[in-house]
């Protein structure tokens, strides 16, 4: 590999290069907002942190969920945090890997960290934010993709990667079944178990509320008869949440 190809991969696995345009847009077609907004009308919370907020779109959803009156977010795009500024959330760009969270101790009653810690390097020290931030007895919703998911020991065990995981920043649907090679672009990181993501929080001193399995919604213009197989079985086996393929476990501060 010469130096001008190792310069310019340097550049594209910059985290805030890599995160500028791979930010939440508006609302995925996929049913975890709708069941994070269900678990979100059971809790009041006056003031609500959104976790990787993206362009706020879904931020303004939770809040009037929430029945806040107030709605900040985290965010590591500009781009993206200029957007939920102008929807009205008190939005940072804020590198949760690096940097602290620039909210005082126990400001927030919900914060909602949906499909960003399994892009985190240093886990412990964003769950110790959370806490840090939280009031007593507040509530964090966390979602993220399930690692033993019914998806993915059915590709281990075809010798494909796993669905959730990659070998390549830039080329994350390598190895993996029905996507091409450049598929994807999730970047994620640490990737959970249901055990596991247990046994974190509880490190981390929560409490576990509420815990659910969650379908995803799986397109592919390359095999279209999978994509209808695949989302029929993943609806049915998400009812059993250590196989499902997402996770959302609401927990709260003790």
């Amino acid at each position: 590999m010469g130096r001008k190809q190792v310069e310019k991969t340097g550049a594209d696995l910059s985290k805030a290069a890599f995160y500028e345009t791979r930010y939440y847009s508006g609302l995925a077609p996929e049913p975890r907002f709708q069941k994070v907004l269900a678990i979100a009308g059971s809790i009041h919370g006056e003031r609500l942190l959104d976790i990787g907020c993206g362009d706020g779109t879904f931020t303004v959803l939770l809040k009037n969920a929430l029945r806040s009156y107030e709605a900040a977010g985290i965010e590591i795009s500009l781009e993206a945090v200029n957007t939920a500024r102008q929807r009205g959330i008190d939005a940072f760009q804020t590198d949760i890997d690096m940097e602290t969270f620039p909210f005082k101790d126990e400001y927030f009653d919900v914060i909602y960290c949906g499909e960003v810690i399994e892009h985190i390097f240093d886990t412990d020290c964003v769950l110790h934010e959370i806490y840090r931030t939280l009031k007593p007895s507040g509530y964090c919703i966390i979602t993220t993709p399930n690692l033993a998911s019914w998806a993915n020991r059915l590709a281990l065990l075809l010798g494909f990667q796993p669905f959730a995981t990659s070998v390549s920043p830039n080329h994350e649907g390598a190895g993996k079944f029905i996507m091409k090679g450049d598929e994807g672009q999730w970047g994620h990181i640490r990737v959970f178990t249901l055990r596991a993501l247990k046994d974190l929080v509880r490190i981390h001193g929560f409490k576990i509320q509420k815990l659910i399995g969650c379908p995803v919604t799986v397109k592919t213009s390359r095999y279209m008869k999978f994509s209808t197989i695949i989302n029929l079985t993943d609806r049915l086996v998400s009812n059993i949440t250590p196989l499902s393929s997402r996770i959302i476990m609401t927990v709260k501060k003790v």
